[in-house]
């Protein structure tokens, strides 16, 4: 008896604590934090960047530029403390601390697992996160819906139009579905891939083709993916943009040559394409840098918190690419058609 009453005292107590907890957070005063913002003249931005890789590097600069000009414009000045986590997960937790330690006004978190950590371990000090490089960021866990979100958290979505690469492929391909066989490899430990990878399939499955895919969890894998893809049937590769992949897209047409394989490979974005794809419809990182330093801006200005801005994304004006170097080396022909839509 004694025992399952010290067990219902410290269920109560643990119950207790959650709800204390939670009100603690539902309790910040956010107008405050707004008020605070407004009156400042001066603002300390962290920037954490999961790995160097063109798509990333893009996002970082752009959302410095913009922000520091929009600062400038309004009178006022802004820091920013920049680290990369060179692609390890674990790195990303201490650069967060130093952030904290610093008492930054906002950080900048580009791609999921930075993104993830920061919003963790952030929301203690009620300090505004703003994320990019994100496919889904509901499924990551980093907002509970894209609009009107809860949290102090908002930023931006990298999701690159997949039907209509699942379309550019089949033109690659001749035009006809009723064949052809699109294959996807795609990083298991990585949303990002995940999700683009599964909104392939679905696509696929719309129009009637078939689909195949292959996982790998980590850069040794890649020759016997793609070997394995080419086995499997596929006639075309869609490479998601994960930045596993991003960062070894060249050892991917590497191993797509020396090893006989030549499959044409469809990219994501642009910076991948440049190194391993023969054509993309491309979102621009860029563009994308700049979307979340206007958010960033209204932040720090103290318009809104950033529960109160949706999460942003790229929606027209995306990019046809094509690479004649890439589909020469795998004896591919790019369509004419495809050619006369790219930049």
């Amino acid at each position: 008896m004694k025992k399952i009453l010290i067990m219902t005292i410290a269920l109560i107590t643990a119950v207790t604590c959650c709800f204390m907890a939670v009100a603690c957070v539902d309790n910040f005063d956010y107008e405050a934090q707004k008020a605070e913002y407004a009156a400042k003249t001066s603002y300390s931005v962290g920037v954490i960047q999961l790995a160097p890789h063109d798509a990333l590097d893009k996002a970082n600069n752009a959302f410095c530029e913009e922000l520091e000009k929009l600062i400038k414009e309004a009178g006022k000045t802004v820091t920013f403390t920049k680290s990369n986590a060179q692609g390890e997960d674990a790195n990303n937790s201490s650069i967060i601390d130093n952030f904290i330690a610093k008492k930054v006004d906002l950080i900048y978190s580009i791609a999921t697992a930075s993104s993830q950590t920061a919003v963790s371990k952030a929301k203690d000090y009620h300090i505004p996160v703003i994320f990019n490089a994100v496919t889904d960021p509901v499924d990551a866990k980093l907002v509970d819906k894209l609009e009107g979100q809860s949290g102090n958290v908002t930023g931006v979505s990298d999701i690159n139009p997949i039907a209509q690469q699942v379309d550019l492929m089949v033109e690659l391909m001749g035009g006809d579905t009723k064949d052809l066989t699109i294959g996807v490899l795609f990083v298991s430990k990585e949303t990002n891939s995940v999700v683009q990878k599964d909104s392939v399939k679905s696509a696929c499955k719309e129009k009637g083709i078939a689909f195949v895919e292959e996982a790998i969890d980590g850069v040794d894998n890649i020759g016997n993916a793609l070997n394995s893809l080419k086995n499997k049937g596929a006639d075309i590769v869609y490479l998601p943009t994960d930045n596993v992949l991003a960062a070894n897209a060249a050892t991917v047409h590497a191993k797509n040559v020396s090893d006989g394989i030549n499959l044409p490979i469809v990219c994501g974005e642009g910076g991948m394409t440049e190194l391993c794809g023969v054509a993309t419809l491309s979102v621009d990182y860029s563009y994308l840098g700049k979307l979340a330093a206007q958010q960033a801006f209204e932040i720090l200005m103290g318009q809104k918190s950033a529960m109160e801005i949706p999460v942003a994304s790229q929606t027209e004006n995306f990019t046809y690419i094509v690479n004649t170097e890439v589909a020469n080396a795998i004896g591919f022909t790019i369509p004419q058609s495809v050619i006369d839509k790219a930049e």
